[in-house]
């Protein structure tokens, strides 16, 4: 299957993100996929009028590039599978394969946090730091039809950042029942700072509520400061101290 790999964020990309990216390419390449990095052009594809109205929320104006630029790579260069990947995706294990059924995929994560009384729960979410999507796929046009239907009608004073992504993908999955990688995950706050402290109930929380072993993260970064994110990659790229399915598992 001709498959496309995709990743944008601006550059210069800080080192962790670079770290990142690094993982994504040589992921791709032993997979023999195609890949491909693109800077801020990628919001060449955006309407004028979603720009104006994402204003400097450039994640919203990305969920709908990565869509745009997915279908012309199925539809108009000859892809057979097209994959996104977020700038701040980690690639734990090189050896991934994402297998599944239908015509297109999406992440799904386990999501730690406290709750009003200060408990910790747990919720799986779907979300779009990593998409695939096969030729032909009819869920492809209608999410860029949906996203550019929502931009239109709503009010840019209640724009909140994952209005078209994941809160949009969440919102039609009790219905669409969407193929999930939930070895693609993500690390919310609460279990970064268990990675940075070696240890804690969020991580133990996380790993019992995944209903598979991590071989890429979301790290987030909009979450996370540059130093605890630097000291996070490292952590999850050392063989040694990575905890125990968290770990890149080189050889």
């Amino acid at each position: 299957m001709k498959t496309l790999v995709l990743q944008s964020c601006r550059e210069p990309a800080p080192d962790w993100i670079e770290l990142c990216l690094d993982s994504v390419r040589e992921w791709a390449c032993r997979r023999g996929f195609s890949y491909r990095f693109t800077g801020d052009e990628i919001f060449a594809v955006v309407p004028d009028w979603y720009l104006e109205k994402a204003g400097d929320r450039k994640q919203i104006a990305t969920d709908y590039a990565r869509l745009a630029f997915l279908q012309k790579a199925l539809n108009e260069e000859g892809f057979d599978q097209a994959l996104w990947c977020d700038a701040d995706l980690l690639v734990l294990d090189p050896e991934m394969q994402l297998t599944f059924e239908g015509s297109c995929a999406f992440g799904q994560e386990v999501w730690v946090q406290t709750d009003g009384k200060g408990r910790l729960k747990a919720k799986r979410n779907v979300h779009n730091a990593l998409c695939v999507f096969r030729s032909g796929c009819p869920v492809l046009p209608f999410l860029i039809r949906c996203t550019l239907s929502l931009m239109d009608r709503v009010d840019p004073d209640f724009l909140v950042p994952q209005f078209v992504g994941p809160k949009l993908l969440n919102a039609l999955h009790p219905l669409a029942d969407f193929s999930l990688l939930p070895q693609v995950g993500a690390l919310s706050p609460a279990v970064v700072a268990d990675l940075l402290a070696d240890g804690g109930e969020a991580l133990a929380l996380m790993k019992r509520q995944s209903t598979a072993p991590l071989q890429a993260a979301n790290l987030c970064a909009s979450l996370l400061d540059e130093s605890d994110a630097t000291r996070l990659v490292k952590i999850l790229l050392s063989t040694e101290s990575a905890p125990e399915d968290l770990r890149l598992g080189r050889q």
